[in-house]
Formats: C-alpha cells, structure tokens, sequence
C-alpha cells in the first residue's frame, strides 16, 4: 500500500459498510514521522487456546506475571487464571462459579490478592452479579457473595468493570443495556469494604452506549474514582468522584484534533457542503503521576463524491487532565500510521464475501480497542490492533514523558500470519510489555466454527 496524504482519495476495491448498507472501499495508507525508536527485542510468545474461545472472550492481564482469561466449553464459562504464562506452565487454575456465570471480570492489586466478579442472566429478566476474593493469586477463593440481583435490567460488563482501590477496597461499575432504568441512571459502582459489597451510588449525566463501545473505571492512588464513557452524541466524557462514587464531578473531555480534508459538495442542491464527520469511541482511563489520563480512538469520515462515497480512517489518541491547571492537556496522537478506507455502493448481486471483508476491515482500521498501561516508574504504553502487512496485528506504543510524546508502535506478534484483536497488555516487574490478544485461525471471519484462539506475547525493552 502506498502513502496517501490526508487529502488524497483512497483507491476503490475493498468491500466496507456505511449506513447498515453493504459497501466497497480500499485501504492505503500514510505514516507520521514525528514519533521516535524505541529499541526493543521479541520476547517469548505462548498460546494460551488454540480454538474454541468466544469470538469477544474477554483477556488481560492483571499484572504483568498473572493472566485471566474467559475459557469456554461446551457446557460451561470458567474463569482461567495462569501465574507467569512464559515459564513454561502451560496448565491454567479454571474456576466455575458457583451460579454457572455467563461473563467474568477480574482485577488484582498491589498484595497479590484477586476480586473475581461473574455476571448471569436468568429467564424473566433477571440479572444476577456475585464476587469471589482470592488472596494466594488464584489459588483459593472466598465464598461469594451477592454483589447485584435486579430484575427486568440488562446490566453488562466492561474490560475495566471491576479495579482495586486502597488494600482491602474493590471497585464494580455496573452498565445497563436497556430495561427499566431512568435516563442518566445507568451506571451503578458499587464497593466492597469492610467484607461487604455495597451501593456506592450513581454516575450522574451518563447515556446508553452503542453495543460495540466501552466503559472504563479507574481510581487514583488517594483513593479517587474517575469513569470515562462516550456519549450518545460521540464525545468522550470523564467524571471523578472524590467519595468512593457517591457524588461526581464532570471533568469535561479533551479537545478534539482539527481534522483536515475537502469538503465535497453535493451537485443536488448545490454549493452544500458536508463537512468530515468526526465520533470518538474505546476510552480507557488510568491514574498516571498524579492526573487522570485518558486514551480513545477517533473515527473520521470525509464525503469525496455525491454517490455515497466516504474515506474513512482512525487516530489512537491521548491525553492528559492536570489537576493544578483544571483542564486538558493538548490532544496527541499515538498511532503513528492512517489506514484510508473507501466505502462506497457496491454491485446489488454482492455476496457474504463482502459481509466477511467488513467485519475484517472494521476490526483492523476501525476497532482498535486501545487500552493504557502504568508502570510504576510512570512509563505508559497504548496498546492496540491496526492493519500492517495485510494482517491485522497487535501493536504498543511507550511514552517516557507522560504522554507528551510517544514511540513508533512496535509489532507485539511478529512469528505468525493470523489476524489478532482485542489486545491488552501490562508492564512486567522488569519495566518489560506483555500483552494478550485474540487469535483468528486465519483472516478474520464471521463464520469460525472452531471458535478462536488466545496468545501472549512479550517485548524487552
């Protein structure tokens, strides 16, 4: 693929999708030259599935030594969890809870202790949430706990539902999809302390999010909670609460980057104009020497023709809230590459071979899922997957300035040919990435009987 300035047109091929029509676009593509060299060596990779894992299956890790992933059977949901993955135990801990969970969430924090949370729906609108706390890394639990039981809610869990406050605290934010909850009601948090899970309160102000978007909670090493979300209107927003959820302060969201490209206009009526239409989507939020900070993607489509035809392309960006000052930092991209895709109308016989490539061009030029990571020296790494090769690999970023500026993105998995999505990563005790990724058999594709695969990875730096 070539370079490609923002203001030239992609190259037609590709099939893509734009208003629930099916579409055609190809990709090309352009690179940022203001990003500097990490130096850095591969490190070792481990399969952790090979196939039957859910097409959305959720996998982290919770430090930089300990993974959790959800495994799935035939029958069964189990939460898996594998202590230093690249040492050669190849066989994780799995743990069925004791109401037959259909989703998990985990979190670890700085003793080594894990919270274990599983969500299950039941017939008549019944939606139950229990946690389970382990202190030896995995090993053995604690009997749950009813942590949510309502009925006639859809609540749904998020990568960063669930995070560690002080020693002793944990931390739930609970989003409903839709049911009988009031508008600006639907994020509950709840918190566990004194051995007992409780109703902090409500996330004032928030909206119902589209299936394919998150929400992230965080919290502040003073013991703050900050959840970041998009709303209906395509903007990010971030709150604060200074007691443990009860009340919240909006901190606003940082400014969007100008977005260069034509405005085409349309032949009938003339002289109208469309502008690029810009929505933000993925925010993670995490506590970073002594501020919020905050990474999302953007999402811009430029019209260039009157027959439905668009150049689309995604930004991974950062920034930072400063405490002193009240606002924002200046809005920085990460991601130092712009994969364009054309969308435009395609023949009325097209085929599910064009379902197929929307899926794969959505997932390598679209959802990115970024996701940031602390070290304790204050070191931050961005990870997510992009298009490279004409494969879609996992990819980082570091900054070693707070985010001021960032690193060329460094491939994570460089042996095989699979498409991979949904990465997340963690430093190591050593300053060193790890992350984990959902592996494709192949392409991605809609139709995987077999299920799909999950890998670990790790770079030196």
């Amino acid at each position: 693929m070539g370079p490609l300035r923002d203001d030239e047109s992609a190259r037609p091929g590709r099939w893509g999708l734009l208003l629930s029509l099916a579409l055609a676009g190809m990709a090309a593509c352009s690179t940022d030259e203001g990003h500097f060299i990490t130096p850095s060596i591969a490190g070792r990779d481990v399969v952790l599935v090979r196939e039957g894992s859910d097409l959305n299956a959720r996998a982290s890790f919770l430090d930089g030594e300990l993974v959790f992933w959800e495994h799935h059977t035939k029958a069964d949901v189990l939460a898996a969890f594998l202590d230093k993955p690249f040492d050669g135990s190849p066989s994780p801990r799995l743990i069925e809870s004791a109401g037959h969970a259909q989703a998990f969430t985990a979190a670890a924090d700085t003793t080594g202790g894990i919270c274990l949370a599983g969500l299950r729906y039941y017939e008549g609108g019944l939606t139950t949430i229990t946690a389970s706390l382990s202190r030896d890394r995995g090993v053995s639990w604690s009997e749950p706990q009813v942590v949510h039981h309502e009925r006639d809610e859809l609540a749904v869990f998020d990568p960063d539902s669930l995070v560690a406050g002080r020693p002793g605290e944990w931390y739930l934010l609970v989003r409903y999809r839709r049911g009988l909850v009031p508008k600006g009601l639907l994020f509950r948090v709840y918190g566990f302390r004194a051995n007992q899970w409780v109703l902090r309160g409500f996330v004032p102000g928030t909206d119902d999010l589209s299936p394919y978007d998150t929400t992230s909670l965080a919290v502040s090493n003073d013991g703050r909670l900050a959840v970041a979300f998009i709303t209906r209107a395509g903007s990010p927003r971030v709150l604060e609460s200074a007691d443990g959820g009860q009340s919240w302060m909006n901190l606003g969201a940082p400014a969007r980057l100008r977005v260069s490209g034509l405005r085409i206009p349309f032949i009938n009526p003339p002289f109208i104009a469309e502008p690029p239409r810009v929505t933000e989507a993925m925010p993670t939020v995490r506590w970073a020497a002594g501020n919020w900070a905050l990474v999302w993607e953007t999402h811009v489509a430029t019209l260039r023709g009157v027959l439905m035809t668009w150049d689309n392309y995604v930004d991974t960006l950062f920034s930072r809230h400063d405490r002193r000052a009240g606002k924002w930092t200046a809005t920085v991209r990460v991601s130092d590459r712009r994969t364009v895709v054309r969308a435009t109308m395609p023949p009325l016989n097209a085929s599910m071979q064009a379902l197929e490539m929307v899926s794969r061009e959505a997932r390598g030029t679209e959802l990115r899922y970024p996701h940031l990571a602390v070290a304790a020296t204050g070191r931050l790494a961005v990870f997510w997957s992009e298009l490279r090769d004409e494969r879609i690999a996992p990819v980082a970023s570091l900054s070693n300035d707070g985010g001021a500026s960032w690193s060329r993105p460094v491939v994570l998995e460089r042996t095989g040919r699979s498409d991979t999505d949904g990465v997340r990563g963690a430093f190591d005790p050593d300053g060193n990435i790890r992350a984990v990724y959902r592996l494709w058999p192949g392409r991605i594709s809609l139709m995987v009987p077999g299920g799909i695969g999950l890998k670990a990875s790790e770079l030196l730096l």
